[in-house]
């Protein structure tokens, strides 16, 4: 089994934290709560943190003459400049953050479909991400973001999770400050940067290799840049899918026919959206472990984060 660097995540406080919704309550999520155990959180709520109380009236963003302002309409006021100053102190200060979970269309936490209306009435023009969500997504998009709705997809959660442990582990590896550190991690997380981008692992494997014997700053500078290149955006199924009968090959002497058969049976309805991946992943699994073969067990691609969290992962 494999051990798991904790992740570290920003998360909007009213996630399961606190009740300080605008309505004084707070958000379940059965997600959020199993990860408490693997996860380390870092609550925030910048509405709370900008001087609004709980409960609190509704604020919302508003566009005037192209511009988009934080406004509260019971109050008329504007909100905006207190909420950048917030934002900016805040973000400056992150550091060694692996990922954020953010309330999904809060004006200030979310990144995605926020309402926008037009001037002071109540005519909805656009949709925007919130303050808060729009500065987090400009300044970490290599990091693992989400908000707490949309991780209850299925496919989301599973890429959320992968890019979150990922990060993590590499996070772990430039502390240590140790170039065997990052050759073991390379080496373990190959199959995965595959399924990702092969020529940038490619890359990353030549810069390890370290031909011109340069220092540990400069070979991790890179490599950095490279694996949050490579993972910005999650692999393609057809990209799994290669990886997966790659792997397959490895076995291709030990399987029987109709073992061989019920896995490319599992493959085809991963691709057609039937079958999440960790069903093809625990059939590699389930050969990996009976036949012994110890480089595929060292690959994270089959088990990129802990397998307790794979239960909440199903449909």
């Amino acid at each position: 089994m494999r051990e798991f660097v904790k992740p570290r995540v920003i998360i909007s406080k009213c996630i399961g934290f606190e009740a300080c919704r605008y309505n004084g309550l707070i958000i379940k999520s059965d997600f959020v709560e199993k990860l408490k155990d693997f996860v380390d959180f870092y609550p925030i709520c910048p509405e709370v943190e900008i001087g609004l109380g709980v409960p609190r009236d509704p604020i919302r963003i508003i566009e005037l003459e192209d511009e988009l302002r934080l406004y509260q309409p019971s109050t008329e006021l504007d909100l905006t400049e207190k909420m950048k100053k917030f934002i900016d102190e805040f973000l400056d200060n992150v550091h060694d953050i692996d990922g954020f979970i953010l309330k999904n269309r809060s004006p200030s936490c979310g990144i995605k479909a926020v309402k926008v209306y037009q001037g002071f009435g109540n005519s909805r023009t656009k949709s925007k991400p919130g303050f808060f969500g729009n500065a987090v997504l400009e300044r970490f998009s290599y990091l693992a973001i989400e908000d707490e709705g949309r991780l209850r997809n299925l496919k989301i959660r599973e890429i959320f999770l992968t890019k979150l442990y990922t990060l993590a582990g590499f996070r772990k590896v430039k502390e240590s400050r140790n170039l065997n550190a990052l050759i073991k991690f390379h080496s373990d997380n190959k199959m995965l940067l595959m399924a990702y981008n092969q020529e940038n692992m490619r890359k990353m494997g030549r810069i390890i290799s370290n031909h011109d014997n340069k220092p540990f700053d400069d070979l991790i500078s890179k490599y950095e840049s490279l694996i949050h290149d490579s993972i910005l955006d999650p692999p393609q199924n057809t990209a799994n899918i290669n990886v997966l009968m790659h792997a397959m090959g490895y076995f291709k002497n030990e399987i029987i026919s109709g073992e061989k058969s019920f896995f490319l049976d599992s493959i085809e309805k991963y691709r057609k959206g039937i079958y999440p991946l960790f069903v093809c992943l625990n059939i590699l699994k389930s050969w990996i472990i009976r036949f012994n073969n110890e480089y595929l067990g060292e690959q994270t691609f089959f088990e990129p984060y802990p397998e307790e969290l794979i239960p909440i992962t199903s449909i």
